[in-house]
């Protein structure tokens, strides 16, 4: 429990110094990487993340779908590492104009076509297969929203640099990130990109919490 005390005061304080989070960051030159898409295909199938429907695990959902909407009436949003579409649903309630989910697990995509079918059927969402580091769109977004996934995504300036064109005049980027050191260095990354809109943090009644943050890169 100790332990656990001292990790989340860590973890708290690294968000504004990020040098304490180098500081007791563990095997830090190893890099974060995505399990095999295998893996998330068998999880989905067995009902693994159905726990992500639960009320006490969409606050950040929530949260962000708030921050949008706050800037950006009926927003048009692309997600990626969007799962079956449970952002969505936070989402619903503040009319977005349009919805795009993309991740890179068929049974995902599949589940997402049936919960979000009503929507579809009226063009206001679509769900894609695609990978979330390479996936190309010729429409453009008020926001392009990464929920728990941008640490698997790669190199977060490349990253950011590939949505670049898909985000209108103005647009911005939205995370959420389990509150953790490595996840923590990439969100300073983006940080130093362009402005923070908006940032808050969680707390959850089991222990840790989510960071939930909108910012806009500076174009290139």
């Amino acid at each position: 429990m100790a332990y656990l005390r001292w990790r989340r005061f860590t973890e708290l304080v690294s968000l504004d110094r990020p040098w304490l989070g180098e500081l007791f960051m563990r095997k830090r030159g190893k890099p974060i990487v995505a399990a095999p898409v295998e893996k998330w295909d068998a999880e989905y199938q067995d009902g693994i993340y159905d726990r992500l429907n639960r009320s006490e695990q969409r606050h950040h959902h929530r949260l962000l779908a708030a921050m949008i909407a706050d800037r950006w009436p009926n927003p048009r949003v692309l997600e990626i590492g969007a799962g079956e579409g449970v952002f969505f649903e936070a989402l619903r309630a503040h009319r977005p104009a349009r919805y795009v989910g993309v991740d890179f697990s068929k049974p995902a995509i599949e589940r997402g076509e049936t919960r979000l079918a009503p929507e579809i059927a009226i063009g206001e969402v679509k769900m894609l297969l695609g990978d979330g580091r390479t996936f190309a769109t010729d429409e453009t977004f008020d926001v392009v929203v990464f929920s728990e996934c941008i640490e698997h995504l790669g190199e977060v300036e490349e990253l950011v640099a590939h949505y670049a064109p898909n985000l209108k005049t103005g647009g911005a980027v939205g995370l959420t990130m389990w509150l953790a050191l490595k996840p923590l260095r990439l969100w300073h990354r983006l940080k130093a990109m362009g402005p923070v809109l908006d940032e808050a943090v969680i707390n959850t009644p089991w222990g840790g919490g989510w960071l939930v943050a909108v910012t806009q890169p500076k174009p290139k």
